[in-house]
């Protein structure tokens, strides 16, 4: 099996790491390991909602989490004949049910390149 990075970020904040090593001693057996960090868990404090911190920031005046106009003009650049096309060909996208792993289409795209999408929704929900 793959090693896997999970970033949860809503409803409730969690990093998962699945990852595969190499059994002490001479032979080469994998063993899976698992790292969970569910902040909840972890912090016993209120974690202030992405907006707080958010407009925080913004009263304050920092500017590291916010775009510059030369960033959104080179963004601007790079996705309009993107959003162009996709207009012209009329290209619709792949719908799929809310809290799924997302749309067939990407198990098709992650195995034509000899990956395995994995299945963690249950696992850590």
């Amino acid at each position: 099996t793959t090693n896997e990075l999970v970033i949860r970020v809503q409803p409730d904040e969690a990093i998962f790491l699945k990852i595969n090593n190499k059994v002490p001693g001479l032979g080469m057996r994998l063993d899976r390991s698992d790292l969970n960090l569910l902040y909840k868990a972890r912090y016993p404090i209120e974690i202030p909602d992405a907006y707080e911190r958010l407009i925080l920031d913004a009263i304050e005046g920092e500017r590291r989490l916010f775009i510059r106009s030369d960033e959104l003009d080179a963004a601007w650049a790079l996705f309009t004949p993107l959003l162009k096309e996709l207009e012209e060909k009329k290209i619709a996208p792949e719908l799929y049910p809310y809290g799924s792993r997302g749309p067939v289409g990407a198990h098709y795209l992650a195995a034509k390149h000899g990956v395995r999408w994995g299945d963690l929704i249950d696992e850590y929900s």
